[in-house]
């Protein structure tokens, strides 16, 4: 896009001018930064100066936007120290949260005159772009990777545009954002309150917004500036889930409650946020709740709980968050809530190979609901494609079950459903199916857990070049299979992991139980202290272990179970004897099957086949692009033929299918899916049976 030109190019060179100090600067950054409760430590040092280099770049966009108005002193020509100065009298003056004092200003120091020549350009770029341009900017400039780690997915403009459609009914409504991001939904409120009938300055009044992103702040507070040149929005730089309807009337807001919320909270997982913080905040949302919060939660999960104590009574609330929380043992608190605590008109559920987000696995749903008393019927809307916003709040005001070309409508009593239970399939019609005698849970044939978690993989695993240029002992070895990117089909054999070995491929596991004391004059203790010299006993699992380097003992698993996924499930038999790494899940049969390989074979097989995963469906946690994921506890719950249970003549055929199988996907992929095929049809007409 053209008009981003100048602006980037602005970023740009304030990052380049700032990485020519950059270990100073990521220093500062981190000690500002882990006040919002990240851990910042994970947070690339380049992705640090991109952030900062574009915080500079809006805040000089911003000081423009207003200083004709404030008569404040041109950019022009000022000193660094000048500079400083002008933006401390800005906020002084203007009250803007988006100009107070935050990280960004560490590396004021470093602009220079050449840079402030870049400015009049950019700002005619900004003026000149939609009100979505920063946020692509920023997306555009921060790494994808970066950005999930942080929770940061910037809402398209058709979904922003229906949520506030929704929730903004009348032309007095106040509109909260407690997560503002560049403004996307408070940018929309502004649209839809006009059409309403107000004047842009009166809308703009009406707008409320909170995020403990400064970047955030400055984005929101240009886009609607952009709009209403002589507003002055009400946008906090501030912490939501430390906010109350007390503390906010002294923070710069003039009320406590809202008509309307609408978010995208960050999807920020539970193993980013710093321990304490973790615990601070669940103890304030288990609060609110009335029962406990497991520390397991994304941080959405406490935006949206906290949200309903902002709401005025009827006030009406719509947020976009991952659909994890209707399957995850983490969002029970947050089902319960919503059961018996809100009124929850309607729960929109994005198609499983839908991205909300272009490019984010992360399969979305909204939420929309209203404080007040608990609903006697929700609509369960089930979306085949995204209709326009008309037409989606149409189908929801008119309350009827029904089918569309974009999608189903159904309705349920939320009140009747038990929130410890996945809800995910309560938006498929129920069906009669009979399932024969002979199915029982897989967790009555296997028991299924994690792989090892050695909390060091580049340390604890290894190749056979590394083990010779060690020259570890080969006693304190065991064969390894790092990933499920090395499983080529439904069985790994000992060729398969010696050729892993020839290819150069991490293929040891250090397994070491002796204590320093027993391994004198031992190549393996020199490599042990080799790791202590490099800091690998003091991570955050090894730390944690009786002894750094005793990676847990396991006995080998009897079978690989692949727990992120497309299509079929996929349990991969373990011939080779090896050990797995916790990027794969493995299996271990009881005794009665494990006795039987016609019986091991039969169950994987079956596992294998596309009826398995259609009766998987209810306990799958499934994903944007249909991705899907089996936790060990859930995949005990999948639903499993019992192969001692049925003919002798079914098992073998089983059994022999799935050797057909394991080969045919070592021909070609023709050949595999001939075989599934078959295998398919053959498992219908067991279950079939009587």
């Amino acid at each position: 896009m053209t008009e981003l030109f100048a602006l980037r190019q602005l970023v740009e060179r304030t990052f380049r001018a700032l990485s020519a100090r950059q270990q100073a600067i990521v220093e500062t950054l981190r000690r500002e930064l882990v006040k919002t409760g990240f851990e910042v430590e994970r947070i690339r040092p380049d992705t640090l100066l991109w952030q900062v280099s574009y915080g500079v770049a809006l805040k000089l966009i911003l000081y423009s936007l207003i200083e004709r108005q404030l008569s404040l002193p041109s950019l022009s020509g000022l000193t660094v120290d000048e500079l400083e100065a002008a933006f401390r009298e800005a906020y002084e003056v203007s009250r803007l949260q988006a100009l107070r004092p935050s990280w960004i200003d560490s590396c004021f120091s470093l602009i220079d005159a050449e840079l402030r020549s870049s400015l009049q350009e950019a700002i005619k770029a900004v003026e000149r772009t939609p009100a979505d341009t920063l946020g692509q900017l920023y997306e555009e400039l921060i790494p994808q990777e970066e950005r999930r780690r942080l929770g940061e997915f910037y809402t398209p403009k058709p979904i922003a545009e229906f949520m506030v459609k929704w929730a903004v009914k009348g032309l007095s409504d106040s509109i909260l954002d407690p997560c503002v991001g560049s403004g996307t939904f408070l940018i929309e409120a502004l649209y839809r309150l006009e059409a309403l009938g107000r004047t842009t300055c009166e809308a703009s009044s009406q707008l409320y917004g909170v995020d403990i992103n400064p970047l955030a702040v400055l984005m929101t507070t240009i886009n609607i500036l952009r709009r209403a040149p002589n507003a002055r929005p009400h946008i906090l730089l501030a912490d939501f889930l430390k906010m109350s309807p007390l503390t906010v009337l002294t923070m710069g807001f003039n009320r406590a409650a809202f008509d309307a919320i609408v978010c995208n909270p960050p999807y920020t997982r539970h193993h980013e946020l710093l321990p304490s913080y973790k615990e601070e905040i669940a103890r304030i949302v288990e609060a609110e709740a009335g029962e406990p919060v497991s520390r397991l939660s994304s941080i959405y999960l406490y935006f949206f709980i906290h949200a309903h104590s902002f709401l005025k009574e009827g006030g009406r609330l719509a947020f976009i968050t991952p659909s994890e929380w209707m399957e995850a043992d983490y969002g029970i608190a947050l089902r319960r809530f919503l059961a018996k605590r809100m009124q929850v008109e309607a729960i929109v559920l994005f198609r499983e190979d839908a991205l909300a987000f272009p490019g984010v696995l992360t399969r979305a749903c909204i939420t929309l609901a209203s404080r007040g008393r608990p609903s006697k019927h929700t609509l369960l809307v089930k979306l085949r494609s995204w209709p326009s916003a008309s037409e989606l709040i149409e189908a929801i005001e008119r309350e009827e079950e029904r089918d569309y070309e974009w999608g189903r409508v159904r309705s349920c009593s939320l009140m009747n459903i038990d929130p410890t239970t996945k809800w995910t399939p309560i938006f498929e019609a129920p069906t009669a199916r009979a399932i024969p005698g002979f199915m029982t849970e897989l967790a009555s044939l296997a028991r299924i857990s994690r792989g090892i978690a050695t909390g060091a993989n580049e340390f604890f695993t290894l190749s056979e070049a590394e083990v010779i240029r060690y020259g570890i002992e080969r006693e304190y070895l065991r064969p390894v299979i790092a990933g499920s990117r090395y499983l080529r089909g439904y069985d790994f054999t000992r060729t398969d992991w010696e050729e892993l070995r020839n290819e150069g491929k991490k293929v040891y596991l250090l397994w070491c139980h002796k204590r320093k004391e027993e391994l004198r004059n031992t190549f393996v203790l020199r490599y042990i202290e080799r790791g202590e010299r490099e800091g690998v006993n003091k991570r955050y699992l090894t730390s944690h272990r009786l002894v750094w380097y005793w990676v847990e003992r396991r006995d080998v698993p009897d079978a690989f179970m692949v727990y992120m996924f497309r299509g079929n499930l996929r349990f991969v038999y373990n011939r080779a004897g090896v050990y797995a790494l916790n990027t794969l899940h493995c299996v271990y049969f009881n005794e009665e099957v494990k006795g039987d390989e016609i019986s091991v074979k039969a169950v994987l097989a079956y596992l294998n086949s596309s009826p398995a995963f259609e009766l998987a469906s209810k306990v799958l946690r499934v994903y944007g692009g249909g991705m899907c994921k089996l936790e060990p506890k859930e995949a005990e719950k999948v639903p499993c033929i019992n192969p001692l249970s049925i003919p002798t003549t079914w098992r073998e055929s089983l059994a022999a299918l799935f050797d057909e199988l394991c080969l045919a996907a070592r021909r070609s992929r023709a050949d595999e899916e001939e075989v599934r095929r078959i295998l398919d049809f053959e498992v219908k007409r067991l279950l079939s049976t009587k």
